[in-house]
């Protein structure tokens, strides 16, 4: 499984889905999370072998509750038996489990770049491999938000998306500009006014003290 380097401090207990890699604006002044790093889209097919995996790992720990007298309960005792028999990852999905895996994130700044049909088949096959999952968010830039009709958000939400995490920074146009965010407040309002049309939740980040 592939995993990027960040996620919203709501998400510490999701399953983390690399859907693509790193930042396909990569410009704000404020951000360094990805600079020098490549933007890059890893295929439906990349994707759904990270879930496959996830999926089998997940069979895995559960057996080794059950052998070990657990019943398939998800224990401190399972969580060591998990690292000690299937490593970083098997302690990672392990620790998902512990916590109810019912919440997964979408990796890296921006999945909704992805074809709708390909998020919609990423997120459904999601679902089926992991049938209790009951939320599921990505981050997305505004300006790509503006972008998709809120028909393609709808399907989205109908396949099982259920928040949009979005980098608001600020709502003034000049300390937008300077900060080579790429987008306008208007677009922001834009972005989010869609979002909510979808019936998705909508998370706003703010930079306090941005100037």
């Amino acid at each position: 499984m592939e995993f990027g380097p960040i996620r919203p401090p709501s998400e510490a207990k999701s399953l983390l889905l690399r859907l693509t890699r790193n930042c396909p604006w990569n410009r704000c002044r404020f951000c360094h999370t990805y600079k020098g790093q490549h933007f890059a889209r890893r295929s439906v097919a990349e994707i759904k072998e990270d879930i496959r995996e996830a999926r089998a790992l997940a069979d895995r720990i559960r057996e080794l509750s059950w052998a070990y007298g657990f019943a398939g309960k998800m224990t401190p005792e399972v969580l060591q038996l998990a690292a000690q028999r299937l490593g970083e990852q098997g302690l990672y999905l392990a620790f998902w489990l512990y916590h109810g895996g019912e919440n997964v994130f979408l990796q890296d700044a921006n999945s909704l770049v992805m074809r709708t049909a390909d998020l919609v088949e990423v997120l459904l096959f999601l679902r089926e491999n992991f049938p209790q999952i009951r939320r599921i968010t990505t981050y997305a830039r505004a300006k790509t938000l503006t972008k998709k009709p809120v028909e393609d958000l709808v399907q989205l939400r109908e396949a099982g998306l259920t928040r949009i995490h979005v980098g608001l920074e600020s709502g003034y146009d000049p300390l937008l500009a300077y900060m080579e965010k790429g987008v306008t407040a208007a677009e922001h309002i834009e972005a989010g006014r869609r979002v909510k049309a979808a019936g998705l939740s909508l998370s706003e980040y703010v930079v306090l003290d941005l100037d």
